[in-house]
């Protein structure tokens, strides 16, 4: 079953092949020292990051999979969010994708993001407008011909464009707003670049697209077993997703 690290090329199944990918990126990371303690940052040429997180008592606490891409996204900052079982180091932020103005609380619609190296950006007063790189990894997905074929495909009177964000982690089933927004999204785009690329650490393949949805453009990361090929440029895709995000 694909996770949020065979999305980027590391099938990961048990906590004990968690611990042994820490192991194996530990000594070629970068470090970066925060008042909670400090993360450790794993870079490959294909794009995916793995972030360790390290406490004052110098105990990995987390492990968390990053993209960096080409997507580069205008948000306002409104709020940062923390979960129950959040660590330390883990946080989420919460704003509106391309402001219209210098107001932080405006935009196309409301952008929740889990960022791995949350506490590095305490600094910044909130609100604030600035500029984010933003990784969709796939939960599941499916790919278009054409914005034709996708319209097509719609049976229900409620339709969804070519581009279209809805972001399902600040609402309930019921539609009611949550308190503890959550990374989730679903989106539709229309697909500017594609590659299948390979995880130098593990020899994986997985998809990247450069995907174009409404008011923004995303790194979107698929495990293949999502889909029976390498989506095209001029694609439509349709899916959902796990929100992951670093200010830039």
């Amino acid at each position: 079953m694909p996770s949020h690290f065979s999305t980027i090329g590391i099938p990961i199944q048990s906590q004990d092949e968690l611990l042994a990918l820490a192991q194996r990126v530990v000594d070629n990371s970068i470090g970066h020292d925060t008042e909670h303690g400090y993360y450790l940052q794993w870079s490959s040429s294909c794009g995916a990051e793995v972030w360790l997180q390290i406490n004052q008592n110098n105990d990995l606490i987390g492990v968390t999979p990053h993209f960096s891409g080409k997507s580069r996204v205008r948000v306002g900052l409104t709020q940062r969010v923390l979960h129950p079982d959040s660590t330390e180091l883990d946080g989420a932020l919460y704003g509106w994708a391309d402001p219209a103005s210098d107001d932080p609380a405006s935009g196309c619609y409301p952008l929740v993001f889990d960022t791995p190296d949350f506490t590095l950006h305490q600094h910044i007063l909130l609100p604030a407008i600035v500029t984010v790189q933003v990784a969709a990894f796939a939960h599941d997905v499916s790919v278009f011909a054409s914005a034709k074929a996708f319209a097509a495909s719609q049976t229900s009177e409620f339709k969804f464009a070519s581009k279209s964000y809805i972001p399902a982690g600040t609402f309930t089933p019921d539609g009611e707003e949550v308190k503890s927004p959550e990374a989730h999204a679903m989106f539709t785009g229309h697909i500017l670049e594609a590659e299948m690329r390979t995880n130098q650490l593990t020899g994986q393949a997985f998809y990247w697209a450069l995907v174009e949805t409404l008011c923004a453009t995303y790194d979107v990361v698929i495990d293949p077993e999502l889909l029976d090929a390498l989506p095209h440029v001029g694609n439509v895709l349709y899916g959902s997703f796990w929100i992951s995000g670093r200010i830039v």
